[in-house]
């Protein structure tokens, strides 16, 4: 009987923490995505601002890479905008609850 006990219990506690990690935004759910660019030479020679969802995130020259962390896991849409001419491009890719993801951009 006291095994049946355990059982429980242990089932209890296992809900109740998943259930605090999905309401408090644990990063447990949330991934980190590296971005890169592709290109030209003179296309990833600049400098561009870095979006998901339409948030920038931050800037990154053309030849580097980006980390982002904290996104969470479902269909998110990457952009690239130039700082200095009309070069941009997009690309939608899907998070995964398995690992984090490299997402490259093409600009022209």
């Amino acid at each position: 009987m006291s095994k049946n006990i355990l059982t429980k219990a242990l089932l209890v506690l296992v809900v109740v923490t998943l259930s605090a990690a999905l309401l408090t935004g644990c990063t447990f759910f949330s991934k980190t995505v590296t971005v890169k660019l592709s290109g030209t030479t003179a296309a990833l020679g600049e400098t561009y601002t870095i979006s998901v969802d339409d948030e920038v995130e931050d800037t990154m020259v053309g030849t580097g890479s980006l980390k982002i962390t904290g996104l969470s896991i479902g269909k998110h849409t990457f952009a690239a905008d130039s700082n200095t001419t009309t070069k941009s491009g997009e690309k939608s890719a899907t998070i995964t609850g398995l690992w984090s993801i490299t997402v490259t951009i093409p600009v022209e």
